[in-house]
């Protein structure tokens, strides 16, 4: 291993700590807006993964798409639907004890894989050359053409489906809002009435 590895190895684990550190901090603040955050700085830092890779287009593709709109997206949401910022329930039940051991197998999973992959064999590289020469190539033109001609329907479909479900998830919320609202003028208004009896 030479110089120019190690930097390049060091860079990449400073990246994917922070983007483990980022993950944790996205599910572990109560607060939502402090976790909308988090989730964008993770989305950044996987964009920087990209870059250190090699990946340009990937990179900058990434920022536009998962901080640009996703996360922007989910700001939105969360400010348009004005929940509290805590919850005062502490009880843990069976689906938070499910949730925690399947991230910790799927972690563990991970965790193996990435140990027993020879990331850095010389003919590792020389085999994927191989296979990739015989394999044809496409260009983000042809990739771009298949996604809006041949693959359009699905793509809008899926665009659709990610509307719907954040109008399903504003709702309730907005209605919950409406109700509590409705309570609290409806308390006001018989004290008034009371008052002046």
């Amino acid at each position: 291993m030479n110089l120019s590895e190690l930097i390049h190895e060091f860079i990449l684990v400073l990246i994917e700590a922070g983007i483990l550190l980022g993950s944790l901090g996205t599910v572990s603040f109560t607060n939502v807006v402090h976790s909308a955050f988090s989730s964008g700085s993770v989305f950044t830092r996987i964009s920087l993964s990209y870059f250190v890779l090699n990946a340009d287009f990937v990179a900058a593709a990434q920022p536009l798409v998962y901080v640009g709109a996703i996360n922007v997206l989910i700001v939105f949401a969360v400010m348009v639907t004005d929940k509290p910022t805590r919850s005062d329930s502490n009880t843990w039940g069976v689906g938070y004890f499910t949730v925690s051991g399947a991230c910790a197998a799927l972690f563990l999973v991970l965790v193996n894989t990435i140990r027993n992959t020879r990331w850095f064999d010389i003919s590792f590289i020389n085999q994927s050359e191989i296979l990739s020469s015989n394999t044809p190539r496409i260009d983000v033109h042809q990739l771009g053409y298949k996604l809006l001609s041949e693959f359009l329907v699905p793509f809008e479909l899926l665009s659709i489906l990610l509307l719907v479900a954040l109008v399903g998830a504003i709702n309730p919320a907005r209605d919950e809002d409406a109700v509590t609202i409705g309570e609290k003028s409806y308390l006001s208004s018989s004290r008034k009435n009371s008052k002046s009896l």
